[in-house]
């Protein structure tokens, strides 16, 4: 099977009440390299301990961890939520979706997750992970990319976020829409909004011409 490999920004606002349905993916489902699987729960184990994480105990998917609240995910959730769920939890459109996250480093969309506040950027008042995570999470994308062979893969998300993608070595099918300045998680919405209709009507050819380069930086 080919699809869309998407890797989104995790938000600083954060929603834990949705409870978990029977289905999940474990971080063992999408890396199959064993010590690249053990940094990445090293690396987790050690951020998420911390008190400055902030992290809490209810579990809930990523995808409505921070999907549900999140600013860059507004129109999306108020368009498209529902049916994207479970298009995706039911694996009935051709894509596996996955957060680049301050805490978890990566976490696929139906992966148990739960609130905590950390950030790859450094934000006042915000615990910051990015130096945490590199190297080894641009090369845990690079290996989750590698897995998906042939499929097409989508980044949004600010540069902070975008920048593990774009030092892994991607294939030439790929796009990168990266936002700036303070709004740009209100400057995504609309894109990943459109993005998520695209997918759904199984017409990302569509949203290929809206945004024809591989790279495109918001205003």
């Amino acid at each position: 099977m080919e699809g869309a490999l998407i890797f989104t920004s995790c938000t600083k606002r954060k929603c834990d009440s949705v409870p978990i349905g029977e289905q999940k993916v474990e971080p063992n489902h999408y890396i199959g390299d064993p010590l690249l699987l053990q940094k990445l729960l090293a690396t987790r184990h050690l951020i998420l301990s911390k008190p400055e994480a902030k992290a809490g105990t209810s579990e809930t998917y990523a995808f409505d961890l921070y999907v549900q609240t999140g600013r860059a995910y507004r129109q999306m959730h108020e368009q498209y939520y529902a049916p994207l769920k479970h298009a995706l939890l039911h694996e009935t459109i051709p894509a596996r979706w996955f957060f680049l996250s301050g805490g978890y480093g990566i976490v696929a969309a139906f992966e148990p997750a739960s609130y905590y506040q950390a950030t790859f950027r450094n934000q006042k008042g915000v615990f910051c992970t990015g130096k945490l995570w590199q190297p080894s999470l641009t090369r845990i994308c690079e290996h989750v990319v590698n897995r998906h062979n042939g499929w097409k893969v989508y980044v949004f998300g600010s540069q902070a976020y975008t920048e593990f993608l774009k030092h892994s070595r991607l294939p030439s099918e790929t796009k990168i829409i990266e936002s700036t300045a303070s709004a740009g998680s209100t400057r995504l919405s609309p894109v990943i909004a459109a993005f998520a209709s695209a997918l759904l009507s199984h017409d990302l050819p569509a949203f290929d011409k809206e945004y024809p380069e591989r790279f495109t930086k918001l205003p």
